[in-house]
């Protein structure tokens, strides 16, 4: 069996065009404003893509600078929330040191956070209630069902408990009747958990993490983590470990992460249509 290597970018341009469309139809063009540390060279780099690819989807997004103290960032994203020419705030990391996420979220207001971050979006989440999810999660179901079909009764592996993927995933999951299991640092047999699963979502940032060794043949992988090493961008599979073993894995940067900022620029657009007169 050969492993398959699954691109995002169709899907991706697909939800592009679908926003795009809404947009034009609803007669808006949603304005984001992006605010990041401007000294971190990943930072910008993953920005100015941000601004080239919102063009496809119809969204005027704008970068700005940090404020000098976390006192005046938090006043910055207040005076954002209250700007009604803005729909939508990002705050991308690293944050500043100092500035903490859950106040940033609450600084922005449940309205304008396309992160889901926000204490009463995170709660509709938890309680299956209609809301704004986190992208990458977002993104990460959309190829496990691209890949595996429908999830209801499907193994899912969630590797990896963070607010912004492992999360919200695992909630997720759980509104398509998924079977869901989480690992996570503390986890000590990681391997035991991951090769009972039918699909194994890893998003830990841990370069090869996930080998042969922990998944079951036929397994679905859906690599979230990205890390750098020589210049390369690597993932949390071991691709050449896994290879003729596992059914398919995505492709690290270009599996999940097209479709991620796919799914944040339909959120940006969710958010600026909330705020216009129905």
């Amino acid at each position: 069996m050969q492993t398959r290597i699954f691109s995002g970018l169709d899907i991706a341009r697909d939800v592009h065009a679908e926003t795009l469309r809404r947009a034009q139809d609803a007669g808006i063009r949603p304005t984001c404003r992006v605010l990041l540390d401007a000294s971190n060279a990943g930072a910008r780099a993953y920005a100015t893509r941000q601004q080239e690819m919102a063009e496809q989807a119809g969204i005027a997004l704008t970068v700005l600078a940090y404020a000098s103290d976390p006192l005046a960032i938090y006043r910055q994203l207040a005076a954002l929330r209250d700007d009604p020419a803005v729909d939508a705030v990002i705050t991308l990391y690293p944050l500043p040191q100092g500035v903490d996420a859950i106040a940033a979220a609450l600084a922005i207001g449940a309205e304008k956070d396309v992160d889901g971050l926000h204490p009463m979006n995170a709660g509709n989440l938890l309680l299956g209630a209609p809301g704004r999810g986190a992208a990458t999660a977002q993104a990460s179901v959309i190829c496990a069902e691209a890949l595996f079909g429908n999830l209801a009764g499907a193994k899912v592996a969630v590797v990896g408990a963070s607010p912004v993927v492992g999360r919200p995933l695992t909630m997720m999951l759980l509104d398509r009747n998924a079977t869901v299991s989480v690992g996570h640092a503390a986890t000590r047999d990681l391997a035991a958990l991951t090769r009972q699963a039918d699909i194994v979502v890893s998003a830990t940032g841990v370069a090869g993490l996930i080998t042969a060794d922990h998944i079951a043949q036929g397994a679905i992988l859906i690599d979230v983590g990205i890390s750098r090493s020589n210049g390369q961008i690597l993932g949390d599979v071991d691709l050449a470990s896994v290879e003729g073993k596992a059914t398919a894995v995505t492709h690290a940067p270009d599996g999940v992460g097209p479709i991620t900022t796919a799914c944040l620029f339909r959120n940006i657009f969710g958010t600026a249509l909330s705020r216009r007169p129905q």
